[in-house]
This record gives C-alpha cells, sequence and structure tokens, in this order.
C-alpha cells in the first residue's frame, strides 16, 4: 500500500520559502485577474451609489452588466492564478506541474469523465426530486441565446475555477501537508476546512448562516480530499467540482447564490437543511461507486506514514 501521488513532492525542491513564494504570487495574480470587475463595480459605486462589498460584486443585474459578462469577469480571478501556478510551478519546486495534479505518468480523462457523469447524474436526480416535490418554487427564465453563451462561459471559464481550486487545495497544499506530517489523514482534515473557511465570504453563508454551509462546504472538501488520496491524484476531484460548478451554472440559480447566471431555473427559496442531508447521502453514495470501480481497498491508506522512497544503489 503505497502513496505515488505524495511520493512525487519528494522528488523536487520544497523548502518552506518555494511555498510562501508560490502564495504570495497567486494571490498578487488573483488580485490582478479581479481589477476588471472591480473597475465596473467601482464605476457604478461612483455613478449609483451603491455599496461594494462581496455581495454585490456577484450581483451583475445590480452592477448593470450582462450575467455572462460577470461570470466571465469574475473567473478572471481564477484564470491568472491558474496562470501564476503554470508558470512558477517548475522553477520554484524543480519537478513537473502534473507531479502536482496525478499520480499516475499522465492526467486520466476517463476517471475525470467517469466521475463528472456520476455527480452530474446525482445532481439532476436531486433537482427533479425537488421540482416533482414543490414546482411552483422554480421560475423558468430560459433565454437561448444567453443560454448557449453561458455554456460556453461555464465550461471554460467555471471548469478553469473549478480545477484551479483542486491543484491548490488538493493537489499543491495538500502535498506539502503530506510532507510536512508525513501522513494523509492530518492533510485531508486541513484543507477541507480551509476550503470551507474560502468560502466564508460568499453571499449564500451571509444569507443562511456559516452554521448550516459551512459544514457543507468542509464535507465537500473532505470528499475530494479522500478522492485524491485513495485514487492517488486528482482526476476525480477535478471532475465532480467541475461537473458541480458547471451544472449549478447552467441549471438553477437564486438570489442569494454567488454564482447569478442565465440559468434555465431560477429558485425562489432554498431549503439549506435540506441541501445538508442530500451532500451527505450523495457524498455516501459516489464514495462507494469510486471504492467499487477503482478498487481503492481500505481506509486504511488514510493513516499510512507517508515518508520518500528509498532508492537502492
Amino acid at each position: 500500500m503505497t502513496h505515488t501521488f505524495f511520493f512525487k513532492a519528494f522528488n523536487g525542491k520544497n523548502q518552506w520559502w518555494r511555498y510562501l513564494i508560490m502564495i504570495i504570487a497567486i494571490f498578487l495574480a488573483t488580485q490582478l485577474g479581479g481589477f476588471p470587475l472591480a473597475m465596473v463595480a467601482s464605476i457604478k459605486a461612483i455613478s449609483d451609489g451603491i455599496e461594494i462589498n462581496t455581495s454585490t460584486l456577484t450581483d451583475f443585474k445590480l452592477l448593470g452588466i450582462d450575467p455572462n459578462v460577470g461570470l466571465m469577469l469574475l473567473a478572471l480571478t481564477f484564470v491568472t492564478g491558474m496562470l501564476a501556478y503554470i508558470l512558477l510551478f517548475k522553477s520554484l519546486h524543480q519537478r513537473k506541474v502534473l507531479d502536482s495534479i496525478t499520480g499516475r505518468n499522465r492526467f486520466d480523462w476517463n476517471r475525470f469523465f467517469f466521475a463528472a457523469f456520476i455527480w452530474g447524474g446525482f445532481m439532476l436526480i436531486s433537482f427533479l426530486v425537488a421540482y416533482f416535490i414543490n414546482p411552483d418554487n422554480f421560475v423558468v427564465q430560459f433565454d437561448v441565446t444567453k443560454f448557449i453563451i453561458l455554456i460556453f462561459v461555464s465550461v471554460v471559464f467555471i471548469g478553469i475555477q473549478s480545477t484551479f481550486e483542486e491543484v491548490i487545495f488538493r493537489g499543491y497544499f495538500q502535498q506539502g501537508l503530506a510532507m510536512l506530517f508525513k501522513n494523509a489523514w492530518i492533510p485531508v482534515i486541513i484543507t477541507s476546512v480551509a476550503f470551507g473557511l474560502m468560502h466564508y465570504a460568499n453571499p449564500e453563508v451571509s444569507e443562511f448562516g456559516a452554521a448550516i454551509l459551512l459544514p457543507q462546504y468542509i464535507l465537500l472538501g473532505m470528499l475530494l480530499a479522500v478522492c485524491v488520496v485513495m485514487d492517488e491524484g486528482l482526476e476525480i476531484a477535478i471532475g465532480v467540482h467541475v461537473a458541480n460548478n458547471v451544472l449549478t451554472s447552467l441549471l438553477v440559480t437564486h438570489d442569494s447564490s454567488v454564482l447569478k447566471t442565465a440559468a434555465i431555473f431560477k429558485a425562489k427559496e432554498i431549503d439549506p437543511e435540506y441541501s445538508l442531508y442530500e451532500l451527505i447521502i450523495t457524498t455516501a453514495l459516489f464514495l462507494t461507486i469510486m471504492a467499487y470501480k477503482y478498487k481503492w481497498g481500505t481506509i486504511k491508506k488514510l493513516f499510512i506514514k507517508i515518508k520518500p522512497e528509498i532508492k537502492e544503489q
């Protein structure tokens, strides 16, 4: 029982200052990517006197911009962050970017698409159940032109955003923490909590409360982190994250959502407690399917010691 994904990290250079430089570079890059949206919001604030905060930055109607344009501007933060990571990783850590994504020799697209298909299927089933239970809660706002553009924007820009978060949290940080703590379970917990806290400023949290929503973000982060450890790569985690965010942007939106898009449906009300129970059930079913499909074995893999391989002379 080995950890090929974590072993790859030992092949490079991993002094603490290298991680510090990367974190600073990514932060500066994301700020640069967020500049266009901030400029639009600032102009609107000056002209209309609106208050600029996290909620108004994602309220494209309030900012007077097309939701598809707004979604692209919002996602630019992650595009520039991803570019910074790709450009700096090899020179900083003296190994390939692929080494921070998978323990395999190449990215396994079959795993990515299978995970996206299964998770997307769960999401569609969940939506259909909610729709048939209370159809009056959903308003059709389908606009064919805007929706076609939204498909492109979601697949490309939301795809990059989701991939960036996985590469940074479940790839870069999880590998680094695994080398620090010499195990996988502590990095799983730390990155999952950090992933949850990263979403603290989302408008959904302000609307429904951190007590009910942060556990959902943390649970999702833990699901993805466990998949990385058990499957030796980010392919499944990226597939789930991309499917989750792209389908959310295309299928249904609501006034408190961070993704206020030209989705097919708009929900009048959201039940966060239902979402929590749904996520718990979906997580259990998904892990069962992945474990069976890819023959993961037991969860003991989460607790074995991680150390560099000793090469025979």
